[in-house]
Parts: structure tokens; sequence; C-alpha cells
């Protein structure tokens, strides 16, 4: 199974707010229109997919910053409804991040 690091993400469809809250608190997400792109100087953003059929692709990103927080985020992209969706699969924060 592939698996793609980098300090860099786009997002292609609309982020729920707790998600959105936590990564500008570790880099930088600009908006533009559907698309979001975040940013991080220290830490990475690794993708695995973890499902697929001829309907949809759901990735699994993996977004931890150089203070030991972890987010687990699913991507599900619907190919027949032209969609990307995002959720929050797994939260974990370090002391720092916890107040």
């Amino acid at each position: 199974m592939k698996v793609v690091r980098s300090r860099a993400y786009v997002f292609e469809g609309e982020l729920p707010e707790e998600v959105v809250t936590l990564l500008e608190k570790w880099g930088r997400l600009v908006k533009r229109g559907e698309v979001a792109v975040y940013s991080m100087d220290s830490g990475e953003v690794k993708v695995k997919k973890v499902a697929e059929d001829p309907a949809k692709v759901v990735r699994r990103l993996y977004i931890s910053p150089g203070c030991g927080c972890l987010v687990e985020l699913d991507e599900v992209r619907d190919f027949e409804g032209g969609q990307v969706r995002y959720s929050l699969a797994k939260k974990r924060l370090c002391p720092e991040h916890q107040t």
C-alpha cells in the first residue's frame, strides 16, 4: 500500500469546524472557495488509501505536527455525486494543546 508523506495538503471539500480549528493551531490554512491549502513548518501529513471501488475512494490522512499531536481524517471521494467529504476519525492531542 502506497503512503504519501508531505508537509502540505490540498483539501478539496468542506472541512468540519473542529478540524479547521486544530489545523490553524499547527500551521497555515488558506481557503479559496471549495479548496483549502494546508501547510506546516514541522511535522508531516501522511496519506494512505484504505478503500476503493468504482463509485468512491476512501483515504486516511494522518496529520502529525512536530508537537506530538495526531489527527486522523477520512477523505471520501464520491465520483457519482462529484463530492469530497472529510470526517474526523481520531484525535490525540499533546499536553500543550489539550487546554
